[in-house]
């Protein structure tokens, strides 16, 4: 059994979100799995991006944004379930003056497998 209190776990800032990593594939001995909360701020977006490797399952804890995948815009709502395949083009964007949270369950995952599209 393991049990992770949140309020223990810091967040590690990047460029348009944060995510506080809860189990690594050490932690669930499943190499390649990996297990996160992440934070979109009021009116940041995580910009386009996909994964060669990863699929991502994002688990909604409130409905404050949307996301972007392959071009169509999905209004989520809190409990909602997205599955993100690899190669799937997707962006977060946070339209609310409260942050946007939901988790992240991660498989195949590889740190460097994030690719971010160019700005036109």
């Amino acid at each position: 059994m393991k049990f992770i209190k949140s309020s223990e776990k810091s967040w590690d800032e990047k460029e348009g979100y944060s995510k506080k990593v809860f189990l690594t594939e050490t932690d669930l001995n499943a190499p390649g799995t990996h297990v996160q909360q992440i934070k979109i701020k009021p009116h940041e977006v995580a910009k386009n991006h996909h994964h060669k490797k990863q699929t991502e399952i994002f688990y909604f804890l409130n409905n404050n944004g949307f996301f972007i995948v392959n071009g169509t815009k999905i209004l989520v709502e809190k409990n909602d379930v997205i599955v993100i395949e690899p190669d799937d083009l997707h962006e977060v964007v946070n339209n609310s003056d409260d942050d946007f949270l939901y988790i992240a369950f991660k498989i195949n995952y590889d740190e460097t497998d994030i690719y971010w599209e160019k700005d036109n």
